[in-house]
């Protein structure tokens, strides 16, 4: 039984590792991102939509050894750390830095000390494609393909989502579901940073369960963890059963945010006039109130 439990679990994880390199990306730096946009106003998702760009995920060699998410050269007011990389000459000198998020900053400090870039701040912030072709009327590439680009990148995984600022920061969630076999259920669920911590109480009226949880957002609003609690069935002689869960979950950003959350169930003892039933799938939709 606990095996059983323990392969579904390692399929679940495996599918998650389907996910692409650019959803790493985004699910590791769109905080970084978020942040920079509230205190500068460059747009989260052009921002991201740039560091995939010009760091090629994060594996290029300027963004592995400097850090340099944004391909910013050293210009005459660099005093910093430098490397030298090949881009439109040979040997040209970019800047260094010592972590990510001080590439994040500098690049949001390149765009508003700049004047040639002042005009983008006219802009409303939630209308990147004026950004995107923005960057390229003042310079930032050379690439005359650079606007579109972005705006593909943006597109294609909804980074505009991360534009709407402190509503992604909120953290603490009510939450009501609905599924199978548990046909209603309500809850809480507490986000921070990558970790997910979560309790529920679920019934389908015949039996009821109450659980604890722990999920990890292994890519880009996909999660995968644990919950332990009881199975409550009122009208046995053995009426509470403990038991052990692995789902993984996915944070549906569109329209109404919800939880899509696949799993096993997982008895710790025999159910009475259910002993055929050694994991109990289940599908929950978990509606996160605003």
């Amino acid at each position: 039984m606990k095996g059983n439990a323990l392969v579904f679990f390692i399929l679940l994880i495996y599918g998650a590792y389907g996910q692409s390199k650019t959803e790493v990306y985004i699910s590791e730096y769109s905080e970084i991102a978020i942040d920079e946009m509230n205190r500068f106003g460059i747009p989260a998702s052009i921002t991201l939509a740039q560091g995939i760009l010009e760091s090629g995920n994060g594996e290029s060699r300027l963004a592995v050894q400097a850090k340099n998410h944004f391909g910013i050269k050293c210009h005459d007011n660099w005093n910093g750390k430098t490397i030298i990389e090949d881009d439109d000459e040979k040997g040209e000198c970019f800047r260094k830095y010592n972590n990510v998020s001080d590439s994040y900053r500098d690049h949001s400090l390149f765009l508003t000390e700049r004047g040639r870039y002042s005009f983008l701040f006219d802009y409303n912030k939630n209308d990147y494609k004026k950004w995107a072709k923005g960057l390229k009327k003042a310079g930032y590439a050379t690439n005359p393909k650079y606007p579109a680009l972005l705006i593909d990148l943006i597109e294609k995984y909804d980074l505009s989502r991360f534009d709407s600022g402190d509503k992604e920061n909120r953290k603490f969630y009510f939450t009501n579901s609905y599924g199978f076999p548990y046909l209603i259920g309500v809850g809480a669920s507490y986000f921070n940073q990558r970790s997910l911590y979560f309790t529920e109480i679920n019934t389908s009226f015949a039996f009821t369960e109450a659980h604890f949880g722990y999920n990890f957002e292994l890519l880009s609003g996909l999660y995968a963890g644990a919950n332990s609690g009881i199975i409550y069935l009122p009208s046995e002689e053995l009426d509470v059963i403990p038991h052990i869960a692995a789902e993984i979950t996915y944070k549906r950003e569109k329209k109404k945010r919800m939880l899509i959350r696949l799993g096993g169930q997982v008895p710790l003892l025999d159910i009475p006039n259910y002993k055929q039933f050694k994991v109990i799938p289940f599908l929950r939709l978990t509606y996160l109130l605003d």
